[in-house]
Parts: structure tokens; C-alpha cells; sequence
């Protein structure tokens, strides 16, 4: 009788590794795809909601990875990928030693947590992303590409027909297409970096539909009115071209004439960008001026720089006053350089930008290695894919890096998030991977341990969930939907949030039941903290805009507790409490009692105890905000005028009170003239030093005011700027009291 052949026995596959993997791939598209679409009514024109989906699908994917390295027990850094990783991390290493020696770490410390996030999506992404995974990235990324230029050219047609457009701002930038970018140059640069994609993604499959997708795009990038965004369209398409023609094509005939036509699609942009420049010179002059003052901080710190998230907190000291009259207000705030390289120089020194180049250019030298092996005859279907991914991504970060030359869009969700996975996708095709072998199942380490993980972890992530859900119920609840595009946006708001409350939901209890790790049950655990305590920012940013809505309806009341909410949520950013103490000036109760909604935590206070609390925490942690200082001296000088009030009411006080209130406006004017060092234009600080002279009959000091500000600061010469302080109608006036003043004194 024949031997009965043995039955070969293959390990079970480990089933908890292989849904991580495909729940990385989809976490990482669905987080490209809600970031670069959502938008929220109640924080709009901050766009929060991006910021907040970046920060807790960044948390969700470190979580998952950190799930995957434990349960497959191996090491993702091996020797091969260092050489890979060496530039991203270093970069990341000494902006991380920039940040730690900043001295106002509490107010740059978002955007540095910001700055890792990025550096870890792209290490993910690199690590353990292959050609399928970013195969499906790129469908995510083309599907919103899809939306966001359809949605674009809505706003297109809306500019003659503006009923086509129903959401809530329309118009919002006077005929200019922003779709669900929330900015027109954000817009420009989503549409120059998914273009390069879409061109590859045409190379790839020839489907004659991507053509019709590039063609919208080019409608929506002109409607944007974007100057850089055109340069930098432009670039990317002699980029893609030349690359395209010289590696991958498989006949180069015309191989000069497509090499031409692509310069001439580059001059055209420039010259477009020309005419767009000399009809809104504004914008020129505004980003000259600022660069202008980027680079004389790069002057004072060459080396370290000031600090990722700092340009903010240190450039008001470097302003140039022109700067106030192109804006022609006073409550704008810089928070970037105009200039990437500036800003890279000026926050990390010109080591910091030396590192950030050689990132880039190692990335393109890669890039280009890889091209130039590529033979058409010869490779695969899979290596041509491969180098077609390559070309594609490779041009779309050279459009982001030409843009951000006149730029600040990579400092956002929406652009930012979009370059580090550029980055990781080119690491990940360049490096040389092992073939990942399938994980064979593990038998569960201590049982009774894992069980019991798995009960306080899965009811934690069910308690989380629902407090998010109850915490997003309130704020809906302070939604008024008067239009049908607000009504659209709240079924929106829905159902994207549900999908992510169920898809997260799902992902953690799906890894908990199928997991046979302790350590996994742990990490997932951990995880929830910091997912929630984004969540509470956004929930902060919400109660923020709340307030500042009442306070539009003059409800300065029912505005403190509402601020009062967003600094419990988010103690962090000075912004809440500076707002709080302007409402504290205005309502200015000086009956001294105890109110938690009112900020108050252990003593009675006064509104005006409350108002110089807040500026003294935001004054420690942004000192070079002019208007701080303004709404400082304002609120010593009210306090002042009370005290006056009382010394008149009560004879037998009035040395006590009309002490105090030569006290409060010394005070007021010290802060006064800290914020003409800060903001040397404000005609509000000088009427307010004015008043102040007149009130102690000092006539002499009132018209010095009234001649500095005449004059124009020192470093101002254009005549179309200090025409403005000398035909102040305001100033003209007070000019005249003074006069019938002197005139009374010294008849």
C-alpha cells in the first residue's frame, strides 16, 4: 500500500496583526480626506475642526502602530532604514532642543506637538506602508480632490449667480474660491499638490476622467486669485513634465517640445501672477515689510532661532508700523513669516533651515535615483507604478515647497498633515523593506490579566465615547439653523461624526477582542487621555466663539461664562483669557464677590481684580502683544475714572480716592507707552495719553501727544502713510479742544 503524504501544517495567522495593518491604511486616508474637507459652523474661521481631527487621527495612529510593533514583537528601525530616516529625524531633534530653550514654551507648545505629529505620520508611513497602502492613500486623497474642486466650482458659478452657492459664507473673500479649504491660498495649495497626483494618477490608468478633474482645477486655482499658487502650479507641471519625459516615457521624440511647452505653461503663470500683483499690490507690500522683519530676527538668534511656534509670540517686537497701515487695523496678529525659509531661519536658526533643505533634498536625490533606474522595457508593471507614485508625490512637494515662498499654508492642518505623508510615501518607495511575513498567532500571556484589561479598557473606551457624544450634543444645541446651508452643514456635521465615533468605536474594540497582549490593552487605554483632551479643545474653541458671538449681541454677561468654559477646557492659550479681561473692562463690577463662572477658584474678586489676573497670565506668556498692553492701560485708566467718580462723591475720601487714581494712571500710561513701542500708530493709545495730560491741565505734555502722532513714527517715510496721521479727523478735533483749553488758561 501506497504512504499516506503528511499533511502539512501551516501557523495560524495572526488575525489582531492583519486588521491593525489595514486599519493604519484606512485610519491614514480617512484622517487626509476629513482634514482637507470638513469645516464647522461654530469654529469657522478658525477651521479648528481640522486641527482637531489632525490631533486625534495622529494620536489613533500612533496608538495603532505602537498596538502592531507590540503584537508583532519586532523593532520598525532596523539598519537598513536609518540612512532613510536620519534627515527627518535630526530636523526634528533640533527643533525639538530650539523649542526646549524658548522661554514662552505654554503658547508655542501646540504648534511644536504639532511639528512631532507631523514627523510621526511620516516615520508611520515610511515604516510600514507598501505599494498598496499607498495606492489607497492616493484614491483617498483623489476622492477629496474630487469634492473640494466641485464644491470650487460652485463658488465659480456663484460669483454671477450667487444663489448657486446657499452655505453660510458665501462671499466670504469678495468672488475669490476657497471651497472647503477655508482660505483661497490653502485652496490654491490643495489644488497644485493633488493636481501632481491626479497627473500621476492619469499616467498610471489612463482614465480620461482625471483629465476633466485637472481641468476643474485649473478653473478653481484661477478663481482663487492665488499668485503663488500659480507659480507654483507652474512649477510642479514643468517639474512633473520634465521628469515624466526624461525618465519614465517610453518614446521621447518630442522630448524637446513637451520640455518647451512646459516653460511656456510656467512663463504664462508668471505673468498672470504679475498682472495679479500690480492690480493688488497690497498684499506685495504687506508680505515685503514682513519679511523684511523676519529676517531681523533671523539677525538676533542665527543659530538656535527662537523656537518652533514662536514666530508669533516674538515677531510683534520686530513689526514694522507699516504693517498696521496696509491692514488698517490694530487687532491683527501675524502668526507667520509669509516666507517658509524666513520662518524656518528665524524659528530654528540657519542650522534649522540648512536641516530642513537637506530633508528635501535628499528626498528628491532619492527620487530621482529611483527614476533613473526605471527602463520601460524592461521593469515590471509593479516598478512602473512605483516610479509613477514616486514622480507624482515627488511633484507635488516641490509645488508646496515653491508656494511657501509667499505662503504660511504648510503651518495648517490642511497642507501640513498632506506634506508629511508626501514624505513618508516617498521614504516608504525608496527604502529597502523586507518582505513582510504574516505574523503567526500567539497564545494569550497571562489570561486572566489580558481579561481583565480587556473589561476596564473596553468600558473605558465605551465612557470615553459617550462623553464626547454628550460633550457634541451641547454644542449643537447652541446652533441656531436659520438657512438651508446651515441646516446641510448640521446633517453633515452628523453624520461625520458619527462615522467617526462608530469607525473609532469599532477599530479600539475590535483590536481589544482580537488582541492577546496586555501591553496592547494598555497602549489603547493610554490613548484616550490625550484623544480627549484634544476633544476639549475643540470644545474650548467652540465656548470661545460663543462668546464672542454674544458679545456681538451685546450680552457681555452671558459672554464671561461662556469664556469662562473655553479657559477651563483649554488653560493653555492666552487668547481665552485676554478676550475675558476686555469683557471684565467693559462690565467692570467692582463689588467684591465669588462667582466659579466668572473664573473665580478660592476668594471673592472684583471685575477689576478678574480683568488684571487674565493680562497678567496672557502678559507672561505673550509679552510682545500690543493690544495686551493697550487693554491693560484702558482698564488702569477706567479704574482710574471710577476713582475720580468716588473722590467727587465722597469729600470726606476724596485725597484717599484721588491718590489711587493718580496711582492707576501711572500705571495706565506705563502700559500705554509700552504698546506705542509695540504699535507706534494707534491714535486710540495717543487720544487716550491725551486725555490723561488734559486731566491733570498739563497742555504742554497733551500737544507733545499730538505731535508725535502727527509725525509718524521714526522709521515710516511714505508720504501715503503719514498723510493718514496728519489729516486725522479725530486728532483735528482734539487738536481744537486743546486749543480753546490754552486759550482759556492764558487769556
Amino acid at each position: 500500500m501506497a504512504k499516506k503524504a503528511k499533511k502539512t501544517i501551516l501557523p495560524a495567522i495572526d488575525g489582531c496583526t492583519a486588521f491593525i495593518r489595514g486599519a493604519l491604511t484606512l485610519t491614514t486616508g480617512w484622517l487626509v480626506f476629513l482634514v482637507s474637507l470638513s469645516f464647522f459652523t461654530a469654529t469657522y474661521d478658525s477651521a479648528h475642526v481640522k486641527l482637531t481631527l489632525l490631533q486625534i487621527g495622529a494620536t489613533l495612529l500612533l496608538t495603532l502602530w505602537a498596538a502592531l510593533k507590540i503584537t508583532e514583537r519586532k523593532n520598525p528601525f532596523v539598519r537598513n532604514t536609518w540612512i532613510f530616516l536620519a534627515p527627518l529625524f535630526i530636523y526634528i531633534g533640533w527643533q525639538t532642543l530650539s523649542f526646549l530653550c524658548f522661554p514662552y514654551k505654554l503658547e508655542a507648545a501646540e504648534e511644536f506637538i504639532r511639528l512631532l505629529m507631523y514627523g510621526t505620520i511620516s516615520t508611520l508611513i515610511a515604516c510600514e506602508f507598501t505599494l498598496q497602502d499607498i495606492r489607497t492613500l492616493t484614491k483617498f486623497i483623489l476622492l477629496s480632490a474630487w469634492i473640494a474642486f466641485a464644491y470650487g466650482l460652485v463658488q465659480v458659478l456663484a460669483i454671477w449667480w450667487p444663489s448657486a452657492d446657499f452655505l453660510l459664507w458665501h462671499n466670504f473673500f469678495a468672488g475669490r474660491t476657497f471651497s472647503t479649504l477655508a482660505n483661497p491660498n490653502f485652496f490654491g495649495a490643495f489644488i497644485v499638490f493633488t493636481s501632481a497626483l491626479i497627473g500621476a494618477e492619469f499616467v498610471r490608468t489612463r482614465q480620461k476622467r482625471l483629465l476633466l478633474l485637472l481641468a476643474i482645477g485649473l478653473i478653481d486655482l484661477f478663481f482663487t486669485e492665488s499668485k503663488g499658487a500659480w507659480l507654483a502650479y507652474g512649477a510642479m507641471a514643468v517639474f512633473f513634465t520634465f521628469a515624466y519625459t526624461n525618465f519614465l516615457a517610453p518614446l521621447k521624440k518630442h522630448l524637446v517640445k513637451i520640455n518647451v511647452i512646459a516653460l511656456a505653461c510656467l512663463l504664462l503663470a508668471m505673468v498672470g501672477a504679475g498682472i495679479y500683483c500690480a492690480k493688488r499690490f497690497q498684499s506685495v507690500s504687506f508680505r515685503t515689510y514682513t519679511w523684511i522683519s523676519s529676517f531681523e530676527m533671523v539677525k538676533d538668534a542665527p543659530l538656535l532661532g527662537t523656537g518652533p511656534g514662536s514666530f508669533k509670540l516674538v515677531y510683534p517686537a520686530y513689526r514694522r508700523p507699516q504693517i498696521f497701515y496696509i491692514e488698517n487695523a490694530h487687532n491683527n496678529e501675524t502668526q507667520h513669516a509669509e516666507n517658509e525659509y524666513l520662518e524656518q531661519a528665524a524659528t530654528g536658526g540657519i542650522v534649522g533651515l540648512a536641516l530642513f533643505l537637506w530633508l528635501f533634498a535628499f528626498l528628491f536625490t532619492c527620487t530621482f535615483k529611483n527614476l533613473k533606474n526605471y527602463t520601460p522595457d524592461k521593469s515590471s508593471a509593479e516598478d512602473k507604478n512605483m516610479c509613477v507614485y514616486l514622480l507624482g508625490y515627488a511633484a507635488a512637494i516641490a509645488g508646496l515647497l515653491l508656494h511657501a515662498f509667499v505662503d504660511i499654508s504648510l503651518h495648517f492642518a490642511s497642507s501640513g498633515l498632506l506634506l508629511a505623508v508626501f514624505v513618508g510615501v516617498i521614504l516608504a518607495l525608496c527604502m529597502p523593506r523586507a518582505e513582510n511575513s504574516p505574523t503567526p498567532a500567539q497564545p494569550a500571556v497571562h489570561p486572566r490579566w489580558l481579561l481583565v484589561a480587556r473589561v476596564v479598557c473596553g468600558v473605558a473606551v465605551l465612557a470615553a465615547l459617550g462623553y464626547v457624544c454628550v460633550e457634541f450634543k451641547t454644542i449643537l444645541t447652541h446652533l441656531a439653523l436659520t438657512g438651508l446651508g446651515e441646516k446641510l452643514l448640521y446633517a453633515l456635521a452628523l453624520i461625520s461624526f458619527a462615522g467617526c465615533i462608530l469607525g473609532t468605536g469599532y477599530m479600539y474594540l475590535r483590536i481589544l477582542c482580537k488582541t492577546t497582549r496586555v501591553w496592547v490593552c494598555v497602549v489603547l487605554f493610554a490613548s484616550l487621555g490625550p484623544c480627549l483632551f484634544f476633544f476639549n479643545l475643540f470644545t474650548a474653541n467652540h465656548y470661545y466663539s460663543l462668546g464672542v458671538a454674544l458679545i456681538n449681541l451685546q450680552q457681555p454677561y452671558a459672554a464671561l461664562p461662556a469664556f469662562t468654559d473655553a479657559i477651563k477646557r483649554n488653560p493653555f492659550l492666552a487668547e481665552y483669557r485676554q478676550y475675558r479681561a476686555n469683557v471684565f473692562a467693559t462690565t467692570l463690577d467692582l463689588s467684591k464677590r465669588f462667582n466659579a463662572a466668572l473664573g473665580d477658584t478660592d476668594v471673592p474678586r472684583t471685575d477689576y481684580e478678574r480683568a488684571l489676573a487674565d493680562l497678567a497670565f496672557v502678559q507672561k506668556h505673550n509679552p510682545n502683544h500690543a493690544l495686551l498692553h493697550q487693554e491693560k492701560g484702558q482698564l488702569y485708566y477706567a479704574f482710574a475714572m471710577r476713582q475720580l467718580a468716588q473722590a467727587q462723591a465722597d469729600p470726606q475720601q476724596a485725597f484717599y480716592y484721588n491718590q489711587l487714581a493718580t496711582d492707576n494712571f501711572a500705571h495706565a500710561k506705563q502700559a500705554f507707552l509700552q504698546a506705542l513701542k509695540l504699535d507706534p500708530v494707534n491714535v486710540n493709545t495717543y487720544l487716550l495719553l491725551i486725555n490723561m495730560a488734559l486731566l491733570r491741565h498739563d497742555v504742554s505734555e497733551a500737544q507733545n501727544w499730538v505731535h508725535a502722532y502727527r509725525q509718524g513714527p521714526a522709521d515710516v517715510t511714505e508720504e501715503e502713510f503719514l498723510n493718514r496721521n496728519r489729516q486725522n479727523p479725530q486728532m483735528q478735533a482734539v487738536e481744537e479742544h486743546i486749543a480753546r483749553l490754552k486759550a482759556a488758561l492764558n487769556p
